[in-house]
């Protein structure tokens, strides 16, 4: 590790960035502003509510969020706060969750502190929404800069200007306590249009590293995302669920080994929550988001004791998907593409759930070897300039449309589910 942290590295650095032209790149604390990365994350249902974030340095200070209405009424809101003191930063989080909103409806927000405003637009979804695109990415996680994340994700926003919201599937920084991490991370993310999309944030375990990267409890992460609650008194923002149109998405955290002996009991909570909340849903489509993926590669599975076949992860989970009717899972976490088609009773199968696995979004290249029972189309790996590659899907209530696109826009797969009629 090196003996100047990140941050002061970053400042030293800031004026020789710009001068070259990268200020784009370059996070928003360095920069001198005060309020630091808006954001739009995702709330159970985006017809009728949005949660609002920012950040700041230092301690609390004085601050408001006004919501005003495309006929000029407004309504002003005090945030809730919570500040992380970490990597030898004080960081305050800011949250506003508005509620009762009205479906397919523009506002526009408004965050007010010390002499600074900054606007967002806020725009609600249709109530029977039928049809939408979402944009996926996971494991944007960089090394020196953040700048390869940047470029994909504006070439990708770019290329999908109809998606209506933004997720990362997981590593979303290379190291959870980092501040220089965390800041540059988010100056790419919002540097674009995302900044105006609701985004749905999923852990990782680089989430779960610390600056010795040893495992650590992801308190930055947690910080950072108000995400919709589960009714967990021990767990609350480690997983969630919400609804898009036609689909319901579970978001599951796969961090057991990194928190087993930090806060133990995850798995077991979070499988009966997860009956509970797909058997609830009555939405056409019922998709997975979460980071670890359920076949092992060369991964050593400390459950099983050896690499290969179905992971530790996959034993948690498959049984589950199998008996709730789970339509897709999407994975990330070995920074390939890989596509394993349906899988019932831990077996290949023509019915069950579809695994997807892809990613990297960032600039972590790995070589994974391939699995032989399982894969049924699979990334080049052998161009080391054509490995970063993005999800979309396109749903309706009869029909998800999985698709996975290199970032210069090549399509390296695409899958079709059917339904012949949907959910009631």
């Amino acid at each position: 590790m090196k003996t100047m942290s990140r941050r002061t590295f970053l400042k030293l650095c800031t004026s020789a960035l710009l001068a070259l032209g990268l200020g784009r790149f370059v996070p928003a604390a360095a920069a001198g502003r005060t309020i630091e990365y808006p954001r739009q994350i995702i709330t159970a249902d985006s017809t009728t509510s949005r949660t609002i974030m920012w950040q700041a340095e230092g301690a609390r200070q004085q601050a408001s969020f006004t919501l005003t209405s495309a006929d000029g009424s407004s309504q002003n809101y005090i945030p809730e706060t919570n500040t992380l003191v970490q990597d030898d930063t004080t960081t305050t989080f800011y949250t506003v969750r508005l509620t009762g909103l009205t479906p397919a409806t523009s506002y526009e927000g408004t965050i007010a502190m010390a002499a600074e405003t900054v606007t967002l637009p806020i725009d609600t979804p249709p109530a029977e929404l039928t049809a939408f695109e979402a944009l996926l990415i996971d494991d944007s996680q960089c090394g020196e800069t953040y700048e390869p994340f940047a470029e994909l994700l504006a070439k990708a926003l770019a290329r999908h200007p109809q998606a209506a919201f933004l997720a990362d599937i997981g590593d979303l920084t290379d190291n959870g306590q980092s501040d220089w991490h965390w800041q540059s991370f988010f100056a790419a993310l919002l540097a674009g249009r995302a900044k105006a999309m609701p985004f749905a944030p999923v852990m990782g375990n680089h989430e779960c590293y610390g600056l010795d990267w040893k495992f650590a409890l992801p308190r930055r992460y947690l910080a950072s995302f108000a995400v919709p609650g589960n009714g967990s008194r021990t767990f609350p923002g480690y997983y969630y669920s919400f609804d898009y149109g036609p689909a319901h998405f579970i978001v599951l955290n796969t961090q057991f080994e990194e928190l087993a002996e930090l806060k133990p009991g995850l798995l077991q909570e979070e499988l009966l929550w997860l009956k509970h909340d797909a058997a609830a849903s009555h939405k056409p489509w019922k998709i997975v988001l979460m980071h670890k993926d359920v076949i092992a590669y060369d991964e050593y599975q400390p459950g099983t004791g050896h690499t290969g076949g179905i992971s530790d992860v996959g034993h948690d989970f498959m049984k589950a998907f199998d008996a709730l009717g789970i339509d897709l899972v999407l994975t990330g976490h070995m920074h390939t593409y890989r596509n394993r088609g349906h899988i019932y009773d831990e077996t290949p199968s023509d019915h069950g759930p579809t695994y997807l696995m892809f990613g990297p979004a960032g600039n972590e290249r790995y070589t994974v070897p391939p699995d032989t029972d399982f894969d049924k189309v699979s990334l080049d790996q052998s161009d080391p300039g054509r490995y970063r590659n993005y999800m979309t899907l396109a749903v309706t209530p009869t029909k998800c449309i999985a698709t996975c696109h290199l970032e210069d826009g090549t399509t390296v797969d695409r899958v079709v589910l059917t339904k012949n009629t949907p959910a009631t």
